[in-house]
């Protein structure tokens, strides 16, 4: 029976400020009704259509019918969802759902000249690792070089689903490093993926790959460095001696709430998107011997070994002044001083580094990571445990921000062989006599002024770093100057122009390269002078 659209308007008028309708016989708000042999939730009804259905005037199909046009319409005129855009695209549902979508791009031109010994002695302390038939174990730089190139781009999935202190961050990456000549640059690499509780702000847990709470130059996103890039000395004393990213769980206060805080760290200790069962070696067949030489190369074994050790960080932080965060610039004007104190610890046992460069030896990857940070020369001295440490303070005012480091690192070589025979002992051999390292300390500070608040700043920064306490001639200093302009007030809009004067010494013994330690001129500064010219949109 069909009921026009002005008497289904009467009745129900009528019915709700009349009191017609009897109490319901069946189904009440917010109910779970059983139907059909399933159990249904009804969130609510009509009383006008509830009316014609007790009454006889429309039947159970029309009825249910129409509860689907009233809930439709329902959430149409009351949806449960928005979206807006606020340092990303932010999707919410509800109060228990949120999905951040971030971009960050940063498009730069760079232009390098270096002097004379990069072109005749080169680096041969920290080598670019690759694989094949062909090893390198130095780079020399005989040209100047002008290059484009798209450094970083990330894209960020981030916030909370089920509860709003059950937060999650998934980060991909396909950044450009300088060199590719494994054709590697804008590849899609996992950067972050964690899930994080902040039930108890005096101890969130943090678990999966995430950025090691250890040094505030790593903490730091790079979307907010004053600087287009980290110094080398910043670079160099990572936790796990390659990135600021690794595998574990973290357990730390929140820094918005608290003036003292900690972080406590469990660590795979081999970085982003490894594990430490991928820190292998190449061993013989017990028979290896019987083999002919050419074919001893083909019988080994991939021998997994010391994974069983993990690293473990710590860091504290005591704000004295304030919340200087860990931007680097003071891009807030602030009024009120903001000033903090911090200090970290790592330590990182049985470190594989048996291998300098051989690709006859797993693991490349690894390795690549290590060179990358500007720990090479460590490569092919033994299984290492390292302990490094770190103090840190930060001020920010009107403006002005100053923060400085300062890093050692404890370099114990646990063992020098692996204790089994290679597979091929020719390979095995390293040239000249044993080298000890020693261990490797550094230092940076760096100024900046905010000239037009929240829009142009004015930075300098110098930074000191010795890799090897026992060896001479290898130290590296690190000059920078750099001017940035926001357009927007944020760093979401940003030009940085930085210049960069780079000397590294040549020299100091490094294990598996002693045949360059006879070169002449060996030991002498290398020079190079840079310029970056980077966009950055981060939206």
């Amino acid at each position: 029976m069909r009921i026009s659209g002005l008497f289904f308007v009467t009745l129900s008028v009528f019915t709700l400020f009349a009191g017609l309708a009897p109490r319901a016989q069946a189904v009440e708000e917010g109910q779970l009704v059983k139907k059909e042999g399933k159990w249904e939730y009804y969130s609510g009804e009509d009383p006008g259509l509830k009316y014609l259905y007790l009454k006889g005037l429309i039947t159970q199909e029309e009825y249910n019918k129409g509860l689907k046009v009233i809930e439709t319409k329902e959430r149409v005129s009351k949806p449960n969802f928005n979206i807006d855009v606020n340092n990303g695209l932010n999707i919410r549902v509800g109060e228990k759902f949120l999905l951040k979508l971030r971009l960050l791009t940063q498009v730069r031109y760079s232009y390098s000249t270096y002097n004379k010994a990069w072109g005749t002695i080169g680096d041969s302390r920290n080598e670019e690792i690759l694989g094949g038939q062909v090893e390198f174990r130095g780079v020399r730089k005989q040209s100047d070089s002008s290059v484009f190139t798209v450094p970083r781009t990330r894209l960020q999935f981030l916030g909370y689903a089920i509860d709003p202190d059950l937060r999650y961050n998934i980060s991909l990456q396909m950044d450009q490093a300088p060199y590719n000549q494994e054709g590697g640059n804008g590849r899609v690499a996992l950067q972050d993926a964690y899930l994080a509780s902040w039930h108890i702000p005096v101890a969130t847990v943090q678990v999966g790959q995430q950025r090691v709470w250890f040094n505030r130059a790593l903490v730091s996103s790079i979307a907010t460095s004053t600087f287009a890039d980290n110094m080398l000395v910043q670079r160099m004393f990572a936790a796990n001696q390659m990135n600021s990213r690794d595998i574990g769980i973290t357990i730390l206060s929140d820094e918005d709430q608290y003036k003292f805080n900690y972080a406590l760290g469990i660590w795979g200790g081999v970085g982003p998107n490894l594990t430490n069962q991928g820190v292998a070696v190449s061993q013989a067949l017990p028979n290896n011997s019987s083999l002919p030489s050419n074919q001893q190369r083909t019988f080994n074994y991939d021998t997994r070994f010391r994974n069983g050790e993990m690293m473990y960080t710590a860091r504290l932080l005591y704000k004295i002044s304030g919340n200087p965060g860990y931007g680097q610039g003071d891009i807030l004007n602030s009024r009120v001083p903001q000033v903090a104190i911090g200090a970290g610890y790592a330590y990182n046992p049985a470190q594989n580094y048996l291998s300098s460069t051989r690709s006859d030896i797993v693991d490349r990857a690894y390795r690549q990571s290590v060179a990358n940070s500007y720990n090479g020369r460590l490569l092919g001295g033994g299984v290492y445990d390292f302990q490094t440490y770190e103090v840190d303070l930060i001020a920010k005012y009107q403006g002005w921000s100053f923060q400085s480091e300062g890093y050692y690192r404890h370099q114990r070589v646990r063992t020098a062989d692996d204790g089994t025979i290679p597979f091929s002992p020719a390979t095995a051999t390293v040239l000249g006599p044993p080298v000890s390292l020693g261990q490797a300390w550094g230092w940076y500070a760096q100024v900046g002024k905010y000239i037009i608040p929240r829009k142009l700043e004015l930075a300098v920064r110098y930074g000191v770093l010795d890799p090897s306490t026992k060896q001479k001639h290898d130290l590296t200093k690190e000059f920078g100057v750099a001017i940035n302009y926001t357009f927007d007030g944020t760093y979401n809009n940003r030009l940085v122009i930085d210049y960069t004067n780079l000397t590294q010494g040549s020299g100091g013994r490094a294990p598996d390269r002693f045949p360059y330690e006879s070169l002449p001129g060996f030991g002498q500064n290398l020079i190079e002078n840079r310029i970056n010219v980077q966009y950055q949109f981060y939206f």
